[in-house]
């Protein structure tokens, strides 16, 4: 039997060769694992603060769930998701984002993350042109390359989105005849740089979009996550849903094992996802539970993440002005798990990177969130993971680091 079995595990066909374009061109990826930040001060991930979930709120919500509704939590669901959930998210988005949207401009998907996929798999086709900010989600560049999207990176500054770059792009793309597909945008918090898009630019990319018959993807993750600033109107408000897609998840709130996210998009598009999604109904148990939890735990549940994550990212500035070398800046984010680090031009993050990882510490390179790899002096440190007395050691070692990188690379006495 040992033998059968062997030879069963024993490839005899050259499965790659049967690959589809999109599994010829995906990378050799690392599988995500909690297990890999055990021990360790990581600021790689954007994972919530574990202390922080809601687990007993949730239990009891499950009962509740259960209760009310057994034979429906643990059955099939609707294709655009438990109705009972579309309702609660749209009396949270009217309260709290100024959104106001019919049931049917509603998709409820598996996280942010199903939400992305599914916009690609309905909009682009191989080779064609996406405008996205650059830097960016790094999950946004792997779906890109995964469905070889060509990607016009435009920079981000202090004011959010260059609304000019994203001008002579679409430009660009009309004297070739042709047009973006839609404008990614991370509108709030903006991962990984923490920047947020001002309400002029947001403006702006609407006049554009029009202009030049194009979409936009506004990906609002972090929106709950405000601790300064004023809160601002979405692109997808501003518009009126007209032009905008709008993309939000509960996972930086709820939790992220919930794989509950939502799209809300103009009512044609939002049918034509939904025939695309083939999953039976999106986490149908976990949306009845949502449903219960949402209306009486999420708002005083923001206020305490809202606490933690104001001090942790507090924590981080204070510790990257101890102990980062001369000529290395850092984006000071209004909300949001992450900030953007930029060190002198003779780092490279990536080379960097397992000198850190041997005294314990983990970053994200910043490589890593760029179509092209380019950011190579550059990183994204997430604060919100990592536990408050262990931010300012973490910093101090990435910090030794650096400094010993410049001195090897000539750079200025520290």
């Amino acid at each position: 039997m040992a033998q059968a079995v062997a030879s069963l595990s024993t490839p005899t066909t050259n499965h790659r060769a049967l690959y589809s374009q999109r599994g010829q061109a995906a990378p050799s990826m690392p599988r995500l694992s909690t297990a890999d930040v055990e021990g360790r001060i990581s600021f790689v991930y954007g994972f919530p603060d574990p202390d922080s979930l809601p687990a007993a709120a949730i239990a009891t919500a499950t009962t509740q769930a259960l209760t009310a509704h057994g034979r429906t939590a643990l059955q099939y669901g609707d294709t655009t998701g438990y109705p009972g959930l579309i309702e609660v998210l749209r009396t949270k988005l009217k309260r709290d984002q100024g959104i106001d949207v019919a049931a049917n401009q509603v998709l409820i998907t598996a996280g942010g993350s199903q939400a992305m996929a599914l916009v690609l798999d309905t909009f682009v086709d191989w080779g064609d042109p996406v405008i996205s900010e650059m830097p960016t989600w790094l999950g946004a560049v792997q779906a890109f390359r995964n469905v070889g999207a060509r990607v016009i990176g435009v920079p981000v500054d202090d004011q959010g989105t260059d609304v000019e770059a994203v001008a002579r792009a679409l430009d660009q793309l009309a004297a070739e005849g042709t047009r973006a597909k839609f404008i990614y945008v991370i509108s709030n918090f903006q991962n990984p740089t923490g920047i947020t898009t001002s309400l002029a630019r947001r403006r702006r990319l609407i006049e554009l979009a029009h202009a030049h018959d194009t979409l936009i993807l506004e990906d609002d993750a972090y929106f709950d996550l405000r601790y300064g600033g004023d809160s601002l109107p979405s692109i997808f408000a501003l518009d009126g849903g007209r032009s905008t897609m709008y993309l939000g998840t509960f996972s930086k709130t709820m939790g992220p094992g919930m794989r509950l996210g939502w799209l809300l998009a103009p009512a044609p598009i939002i049918a034509t996802l939904a025939s695309l999604k083939i999953d039976g109904g999106t986490n149908v148990f976990g949306a009845h539970v949502a449903a219960e939890w949402l209306p009486e735990h999420l708002t005083d549940h923001v206020d305490l993440l809202r606490t933690v994550y104001h001090r942790r990212r507090d924590l981080m500035l204070a510790a990257l002005a101890e102990h980062m070398p001369p000529g290395t800046t850092w984006t000071t984010p209004d909300g949001g798990f992450f900030i953007w680090v930029t060190f002198p031009t003779a780092i490279d993050t990536r080379r960097m990177l397992p000198q850190v990882r041997e005294r314990g510490v983990d970053y994200l390179p910043g490589p890593a969130c760029f179509s092209d790899a380019s950011g190579q002096n550059q990183m994204r440190l997430s604060f919100s993971f990592a536990s408050d007395d262990t931010i300012a050691p973490g910093i101090a070692v990435i910090g030794d680091v650096a400094k010993g990188e410049l001195l090897e690379a000539g750079g200025e006495r520290l």
